[in-house]
Parts: structure tokens; sequence; C-alpha cells
């Protein structure tokens, strides 16, 4: 059974989409992740989360990264590396940025909880030209 956790465990960042030719280079931090309450204490929970590219208008799955993968405590976050993931850029399509945080038991492979948190802004950027903070990715 996976349980569904509260953000409270895990925050997450502002995603930075750049206009690149006739794709948008979509890049976020790793989330702020610790392991669950009262998870083995004095030990560290296995997490991984990846980075899931929405087209906000179908709600469709646009694009997915790979797992990224870190060791956490319960006052410690754990050490993962942000993401880089690329779209098709399509004028009229707005993108939403999720990473799909999951918490996994001690054998490192089956995911015990899991959540979806979602970029708190998008920075647009033509080139090296802000564009400004809005509430998509376009």
């Amino acid at each position: 059974m996976i349980t569904q956790l509260s953000t409270a465990l895990a925050l997450a960042g502002q995603a930075t989409c750049t206009h690149s030719g006739d794709e948008i280079v979509i890049e976020i931090d790793a989330p702020v992740v610790y392991a669950q309450p009262g998870y083995r204490p004095g030990e560290q929970q296995q997490i991984r989360y990846r980075t899931m590219i929405v087209d906000s208008a179908q709600g469709a799955l646009a694009g997915a990264g790979e797992w990224e993968t870190g060791r956490a405590g319960d006052t410690e976050p754990a050490e993962m590396d942000g993401t880089e993931t690329d779209v098709l850029r399509n004028d009229p399509n707005a993108y939403l940025v999720a990473q799909e945080v999951q918490w996994l038991a001690p054998d490192g492979e089956n995911p015990v909880a899991s959540t979806e948190l979602y970029a708190t802004g998008y920075l647009i950027k033509d080139g090296r030209t802000e564009l400004g903070v809005f509430d998509s990715c376009q």
C-alpha cells in the first residue's frame, strides 16, 4: 500500500522555462525532501523523484525525466540533483511542472508513500532575456 503524504515533508521550487528554437528547456531544482516521521530513528530513508511535464489544457503527460535518488533523515533533506527536460514549443500550449516524490521501503525499491509537488512559479526566458514569472510554462 502506498500512502499519499502531506507536502510538509517535501517542498518544490520555481521552474525556469527557456525558449530554445522549437523547444522549451525546463529546469527545476530538486525538491527539498525529508524522511517520513518515525522512519527508523538514526537511519536515512531512500527517496526518489522525477520531473513530469503536463500539458495544462489537455491534462496529459507531455514528458518525464529519469528518477533521481537520495537519502534523507528526519532533520536532514536528501541531496539530489535538479533536472532539465525538453518539450516541443507549441505556442498555444502551456505546461505545468510536477515532481513525483516517492519514499521507499528499506529494500530501496518499493515505494511506501508518494506525493506530487507542482512548481511554485515559472520564470519564462527567451534565450537570456527574462520575460517574467507566470502561472505556467509557455
